[in-house]
């Protein structure tokens, strides 16, 4: 049976998630409400020019909201959408003079919104700069008088300027949300939601394109009496160091993260059987050379290693990883064993 509500809050969860997307489809709907009646009263009144300029604005703009929705890419509609409103607005300036221009105040703020924001610069620019040519070829067509024309450049590029500083710090606003919901605030690892996420990720990566894929799941032995015997203020500094040594043994397309506690895990691509086992060794005999305790005694891991295999599930992946690890433990610390 149909569920409206669930299908409303799984598009809100999306929309919250997904800003680019928030933006798209906001400016969608403003340009298909707001811009609409326009184009029907500018083609009911004999202006064509305008009328299908506007037509064609809207179209762009819902057409870009489906393909974002449908495909889940938001940088080339967000694209399409600022170069058209850019097109759009020179042609309605050109075509109604001053009574255009007023619409050139909203396409500034809003493809700061559709693309970066120097992307967003640099058009906003193009288009100032065309509506000046045009006016100083011809006078009079835009503008009353080039007073007139300063004033709407100057005021155009104060609204330009502040909906960069916007935009930017809004940026550098949601890149800090992102990476603190991405990462263990103690470790700096990736964190158990990011960790799932990738794990999905490479389980379609294997169906499509069978990449190869495997994982090194690891606990610290005796990792509680390390809080007993040093403090936990020493737990957390071992695992703390415990990451830069590991992330200094594998290669840079290769990730760690932290799976709870003092377990962690190692994410591995075009990765195969060959030369997992012994990659697992090494970070395990470089644990145990390089982390110490204060006393000087080292700290060691036990280690479950498994190859993800065809058609299995991220879940089913990750058990197999963990029964090895657990027979790792089971057989006495401090050594690597292979999934069945």
């Amino acid at each position: 049976m149909f569920n409206r509500g669930t299908l409303l809050e799984r598009l809100g969860n999306k929309l919250k998630q997904d800003f680019y997307l928030a933006m798209i489809t906001l400016v969608g709907a403003i340009i298909a409400s707001f811009v609409t009646p326009y184009a029907i009263y500018r083609l009911y009144t004999g202006n064509l020019v305008v009328g299908i300029a506007d037509l064609i604005i809207v179209i762009s703009a819902i057409s870009a909201v489906i393909y974002a929705w449908r495909t889940g890419d938001t940088v080339k509609p967000g694209q399409f959408l600022a170069l058209i409103f850019c097109i759009g607005a020179g042609i309605v300036c050109i075509s109604l003079g001053i009574n255009g221009l007023f619409w050139v105040y909203p396409l500034l703020v809003f493809i700061f919104f559709l693309v970066s924001a120097r992307r967003a610069v640099i058009l906003s620019l193009m288009l100032l700069f065309t509506l000046a040519m045009v006016d100083l070829a011809w006078p009079s067509l835009i503008f009353v008088n080039h007073y007139q024309m300063t004033s709407f450049l100057v005021t155009s590029f104060v609204c330009s300027f502040f909906a960069y500083v916007f935009a930017y710090r809004a940026q550098l606003q949601r890149n800090e949300l992102k990476q603190l919901a991405s990462i263990d605030s103690l470790t700096g690892a990736g964190n158990r939601h990011t960790l799932n996420q990738e794990l999905e990720q490479a389980v379609l990566l294997k169906q499509k394109l069978q990449s190869r894929f495997a994982v090194i799941l690891f606990d610290l032995d005796f990792f509680k009496q390390i809080n007993d015997n040093y403090g936990h203020k020493v737990g957390d500094e071992t695992l703390i160091r415990l990451v830069p040594i590991i992330s200094g043994m594998i290669r840079q397309t290769d990730q760690v993260f932290r799976f709870g506690g003092e377990e962690f895990l190692v994410l591995l691509r075009d990765m195969d059987t060959q030369n997992l086992l012994p990659l697992a060794e090494k970070i395990r005999s470089g644990v145990e050379q390089k982390l110490r305790l204060p006393d000087g005694k080292a700290v060691t891991l036990s280690a479950g290693v498994a190859i993800l295999e065809e058609n299995e599930h991220w879940e089913q992946w990750l058990h197999r990883a963990d029964m090895a690890l657990y027979q790792a433990k089971h057989n006495g610390r401090n050594q690597v064993i292979a999934a069945a």
